[in-house]
């Protein structure tokens, strides 16, 4: 069964020539049983931008456009609304679902303060546990417990609730007021991580190197040479202690050769001043990349911001199991 997945997802999805899925593939066939039971597994299958956050107004930077170098917007805040509901479907919590209604709405500093065309993102997540040879060896100088690692599936969403042309009437410039922005993709994703389970809270470190795919079923035509078809992330989550936390993102995103290949970085670091009383913290963000708000994406976002995150501390922890006597 596992052998006819990887084959219907090889030939239909992917492309052959990409080397990443083969070796996310590879782990997967040769995954191998469970150890253990994992509770609160959070922390080492969601991505950073499955976080729900508020960012006040669009911090300090710039805009580059078409058109040139631009302020940032005049934004109230920024919200990104994305609550994960998972539903484990084996009692070691190593397999199961996760769905997110993720919304992202930007409310401006104009008359009547209007949130424009936001951008709807629900996705769809499968998620099991492997037991991987790699990742004692990438973490061997942080810790001697044990380790997880994971293997991810996505099916997600991007719109933005608009129906009119892309383009405006001249097809000289994106239609910002009323153009549709559409697509869908399918993303495989590997995720590593180590935790002091002798000390929840004390130290956790994740890593997740992921492959995604645009899909054309249901994709604004015009988004051809405007959109990427295919991004690669590398992230990592640190938690150094139960008040401090950052979260690393590079992805690599191309497509046509009109598109060419876009950059993005992401950094969070995180603070919770109040970890026995709030399920938040505060955060400070750099992001250096194309803007993520649906239609705006043509753009170059650079922007220093700070808010707050929903950031509840979920680090995984092992339980061993006990041996059974006869």
């Amino acid at each position: 069964m596992l052998f006819d997945l990887a084959t219907v997802m090889t030939t239909f999805l992917f492309p052959k020539k990409h080397l990443l899925l083969s070796f996310l593939l590879l782990s997967f066939l040769f995954a191998n049983s469970q150890i253990g039971t994992v509770a609160n597994i959070d922390e080492a299958i969601l991505s950073t931008t499955d976080r729900t956050y508020l960012s006040f107004g669009q911090g300090i930077g710039n805009y580059k456009t078409a058109s040139g170098m631009k302020r940032l917007n005049p934004l109230i805040f920024e919200g990104q609304i994305s609550p994960d509901f998972l539903f484990t479907v084996s009692e070691k919590r190593a397999t199961g679902f996760a769905f997110f209604p993720k919304i992202v709405i930007r409310m401006y500093n104009e008359t009547s303060f209007p949130v424009k065309t936001p951008s709807y993102m629900p996705s769809l997540l499968f998620y099991h546990r492997i037991k991987s040879p790699f990742t004692k060896k990438i973490f061997r100088f942080f810790t001697s417990e044990q380790q997880l690692a994971f293997l991810t599936y996505r099916i997600s969403h991007h719109s933005n609730g608009q129906s009119g042309n892309y383009y405006t009437v001249n097809k000289d410039s994106v239609n910002f007021i009323s153009g549709n922005f559409s697509t869908n993709a399918v993303e495989i994703a590997f995720s590593w991580s180590t935790v002091d389970s002798g000390a929840v809270g004390k130290a956790f470190m994740n890593g997740r190197i992921a492959y995604e795919r645009q899909l054309d079923f249901e994709r604004e035509p015009d988004l051809y040479n405007t959109y990427y078809y295919n991004k690669i992330t590398l992230e990592s989550h640190i938690i150094y202690s139960q008040k401090i936390k950052a979260y690393i993102t590079y992805a690599f995103m191309f497509g046509t050769r009109k598109f060419g290949s876009k950059h993005l970085l992401d950094l969070y670091f995180a603070y919770k001043p109040f970890h026995k009383l709030t399920d938040f913290s505060i955060f400070a963000r750099v992001y250096l990349g194309p803007d993520y708000y649906n239609l705006y994406y043509i753009n170059t976002l650079r922007a220093f911001t700070i808010g707050i995150i929903a950031d509840p501390l979920s680090i995984p922890i092992f339980r061993k199991q006990k041996n059974k006597r006869a």
